[in-house]
């Protein structure tokens, strides 16, 4: 006599067939995805910071040493020539007494070699503390990009999943946009800033030289 098919037996019943085999994938539990423990995300954050850093860093060093610094010298050397080129180009008009007059005061008042070794140390003082400075700027960078590479090995012997594609494409467009936006904020609103014009220089020397000569 046959008994009643038992859910025990492991076979369910249905309406199409009262025998039928449970699927053994069905009722087989998935393994939980991967934990990242805590030290793996410290790692991958030193390294997307220390890669963005070093793009920066380098950025900012070309952008000031080869365009922000040669820009403000030659702003200095423009606000100088307000006064230098009039008197250059007016030189070859004047009379032989203005000549004379002019050749008295600067033989007897100002010592030319003086002069002239004085501003030859002062050129060799200010490339030579720029040069320290762009040298720290360079040093900057290096610490950043040595990180970036220990925190790489690290990365490699952890065995940490990392979109290299992904990481690099995302900084190098980054700092892209960054240098866009700060060369177009340079020229746009910094280089167009009005410092003090001639106008005003000439009011304060010409105020200070009569006070000079009143007293």
């Amino acid at each position: 006599m046959k008994r009643d098919v038992s859910y025990s037996d492991s076979f369910v019943f249905t309406s199409e067939t009262l025998l039928e085999p449970l699927s053994i994938e069905k009722i087989t539990p998935k393994p939980p995805p991967p934990k990242t423990y805590h030290v793996d995300k410290c790692v991958l954050f030193v390294l997307k910071g220390s890669l963005h850093i070093f793009f920066i860093s380098a950025f900012e060093t070309l952008f000031y040493f080869l365009y922000v610094s040669n820009s403000e010298d030659s702003g200095i050397l423009n606000t100088v020539n307000t006064y230098y080129d009039p008197l250059i180009r007016s030189c070859d008009t004047w009379s032989n007494k203005t000549r004379e007059l002019f050749l008295y005061i600067l033989e007897h008042d100002i010592d030319k070699n003086s002069v002239d070794t004085k501003g030859i140390l002062a050129l060799q003082g200010r490339e030579s503390n720029n040069r320290g400075l762009l040298n720290l700027s360079v040093g900057y960078s290096g610490i950043c990009i040595a990180v970036f590479s220990l925190m790489t090995g690290v990365v490699y012997l952890k065995k940490i999943p990392v979109n290299w594609l992904h990481l690099l494409s995302e900084h190098v467009s980054f700092v892209v946009l960054l240098g866009l936006y700060e060369y177009f904020f340079f020229r746009t609103i910094i280089y167009k800033y009005q410092t003090i014009s001639t106008d005003e220089l000439n009011q304060y020397i010409v105020d200070g030289a009569f006070q000079c000569l009143a007293v």
